[in-house]
């Protein structure tokens, strides 16, 4: 499973949380979400490192925001823990305040208020499998905590020095974090969660969790940052799709062959149940630390190129904290707030795709066909009964030449990014890291 580590500065990277089952609701308290739910493949996350979003870094400074965000594409504003924290944002002191430096609870209620206006979801970042030493629970409830043999409560991981690990096995941990969760549930609106480091906790309390927190709201959608295939029958709507950025990483930085990004996709989707689905994404708050997608990936038209890529497949896209600035911001001691007017380019790049990506059912939930006919120029077709689109990846760094299928040549095509006619003929030239959309 992909999991922070500890950084230099003494900062941690983070990770994921819940799902789905048949239950009865009670009857929602007038404090909960007022949207409907929401498809997990018709989701978009916008992942917020709050401290950064802004110039201020607080609730407040991301409200005139929220509408890049759903221009953008995002539907789901996905927070990065709001809660007090030591040492890393995934250290928790109180899982049911929020940190004096982001406002208050008034302040987060007005930032849900104004993005449920705007038909905008709000997932909180959980993080259930361990707290900082901070905790009030480690005076209160010290049983609570992961012992070694000498009696002292130890980390989750080596590496995670800041933190003291949950022993599950204890119900009444079991249920005082479920309530916790309800809390924000029932008494501020939120819409779901992702839950941290998913695989490091049993299936069955997730299960129990999951099912308590439909109880209160049916309509939540919930985020595994995990591996596990077990998740989904936990509850889970979406886990993450690790092995596909794996794959991704194998064909824009190692030259493997674009069948890679097929293999990946099948592999990862297999043990998916109808109706869920993966998380996709070209850089995280994790993967940030390794540096930003135009140096993750080589450039900037990499970078674009690859996220193409990966909307192609479907599954769930993911934008990170200013991704569409050209300026995902990174988790550091010292706060850097994003640069918005950086490259006015990414923000007509992720509006326009996702824009198609929204308005065609084909590329969020059609059949799967790769098309391709050499290892550098990924060729994807995708196909909802009538409805047909068609994408063209260059992988590499030079141009190239994509034969194209006869089928393909025989049909009257649009290029979906522009609604301009296509003259189809038996190839296309693409130029390096170019890539093109068309439906029919």
């Amino acid at each position: 499973m992909k999991l922070f580590s500890l950084a230099a500065a003494g900062l941690l990277a983070f990770a994921g949380c819940a799902g789905k089952e048949s239950v009865q609701p009670t009857t929602p308290t007038a404090n909960s979400s007022p949207l409907p739910a929401l498809a997990a493949g018709d989701a978009v996350l916008y992942e917020v490192f709050i401290a950064n979003f802004s110039a201020a870094g607080t609730l407040d400074g991301m409200l005139p925001r929220l509408d890049s965000i759903r221009r953008v594409g995002g539907n789901v504003v996905w927070l990065m823990p709001p809660y007090p924290t030591r040492g890393s944002p995934y250290a928790v002191d109180d899982y049911r305040r929020i940190t004096p430096e982001f406002g208050n609870l008034a302040a987060f209620d007005a930032l849900v208020t104004a993005a449920h206006a705007r038909g905008l979801r709000v997932m909180l970042d959980w993080v259930a499998n361990h707290t900082s030493f901070h905790h009030p629970w480690i005076q209160t409830h010290p049983d609570w905590y992961t012992r070694d043999a000498t009696g002292r409560i130890v980390h989750p991981l080596p590496q995670w020095t800041d933190v003291a690990d949950l022993d599950y096995s204890q119900a009444g941990l079991r249920q005082e974090m479920i309530e916790s969760m309800k809390f924000w549930v029932t008494q501020h609106g939120v819409d779901g969660f992702r839950c941290d480091a998913a695989d490091l906790l049993p299936d069955d309390f997730w299960r129990q969790a999951l099912l308590e927190l439909r109880q209160a709201n049916p309509n939540l959608l919930l985020l595994a940052e995990g591996r596990r295939a077990s998740h989904y029958a936990s509850g889970f709507d979406m886990a993450f799709g690790w092995d596909f950025y794996t794959a991704l990483e194998q064909v824009f930085v190692r030259r493997d062959p674009v069948s890679r990004l097929t293999a990946a996709h099948r592999q990862e989707m297999q043990s998916v149940p109808a109706g869920r689905t993966r998380l996709r994404f070209t850089t995280n708050h994790d993967e940030v630390q390794a540096g930003v997608p135009a140096v993750r990936w080589g450039s900037e038209a990499a970078a674009r190129a690859a996220y193409v890529a990966t909307v192609a497949f479907g599954a769930t896209p993911l934008l990170y904290n200013g991704q569409e600035a050209g300026d995902p911001a990174r988790m550091n001691a010292q706060r850097t707030p994003i640069r918005w007017g950086l490259d006015p380019t990414a923000g007509v790049f992720y509006r326009g795709l996702l824009n198609v990506y929204h308005q065609q059912p084909a590329l969020r939930r059609g059949s799967v066909e790769d098309l391709s006919s050499s290892d550098d120029a990924l060729l994807v077709h995708r196909r909802l009964g009538t409805e047909e689109v068609l994408v063209l990846v260059n992988v590499r760094g030079t141009p190239t030449t994509v034969a194209l299928p006869v089928a393909v040549q025989g049909a009257s095509w649009t290029n979906a990014l522009t609604a301009a006619p296509v003259a189809v003929s038996t190839s296309i030239a693409l130029p390096a890291y170019g890539y093109a959309l068309w439906q029919r």
